[in-house]
């Protein structure tokens, strides 16, 4: 009991933040690159971007859970996700990633939960259907801003349309959370494959 929770209340060390920088930065990076390639055809930016953002994010999150092993890993980075949206102009949403933030950390309640394939998989599930859900909060929050800030990034009326209409249509929404929920674990699964054939062979993790 000791141990645990000592280990529970483990600080992070600069090597710590280091490679939870590089695998975010990394991630970050990737969900760029999605949204720009994904963003001219609007049923797969709007339903799919956040599960093929999971699926390929998925292995850098698990290099960072097995590295450093440590509540508040996912709390940080959820929270860091949140901060990047509201110094682009979302500060709205800085209150609700810190909600996902902390619904994401409280499912990796115990020791070791971050080495344990079952608990990383629904940690990083819920992560990722809260990035998708967050794609609601501006519309519900503030239509006309985020309509005048979503045409000067490139969106066109017929993708914000389509948006509008999801985040309005439950049933819609929970397609959504679906596909990304179905893309996400499909991606720690296999992100998992590779820790176990390569990474941990090469030392990269335990």
């Amino acid at each position: 009991m000791e141990k645990s929770m000592q280990n529970t209340k483990q600080n992070f060390t600069i090597r710590d933040i280091m490679t939870i920088a590089a695998m975010m930065v990394i991630c970050f990076i990737i969900m760029m690159i999605i949204a720009a390639i994904t963003l001219p055809f609007p049923i797969i930016y709007l339903y799919a971007s956040a599960g093929i953002d999971g699926f390929l994010g998925a292995i850098f999150f698990l290099v960072a859970a097995n590295r450093v092993n440590k509540h508040g890993l996912l709390f940080s980075w959820a929270a860091i996700y949140g901060l990047i949206q509201g110094i682009m102009g979302y500060a709205f949403l800085i209150p609700y990633f810190l909600i996902v933030a902390s619904i994401s950390e409280l499912s990796m309640i115990g020791k070791n939960t971050y080495r344990n394939p079952i608990r990383s998989m629904i940690g990083w599930t819920l992560n990722c259907i809260g990035n998708f859900v967050g794609c609601a909060v501006p519309l519900w929050w503030a239509w006309n801003s985020y309509k005048d800030m979503a045409k000067s990034s490139g969106f066109t009326s017929q993708t914000l349309n389509m948006q509008l209409s999801m985040v309005t249509t439950p049933s819609f929404m929970l397609a959504g959370i679906i596909i990304t929920a179905a893309l996400t674990i499909l991606g720690t699964l296999f992100g998992q494959r590779l820790l176990r054939k390569h990474f941990k062979k090469a030392g990269i993790v335990r």
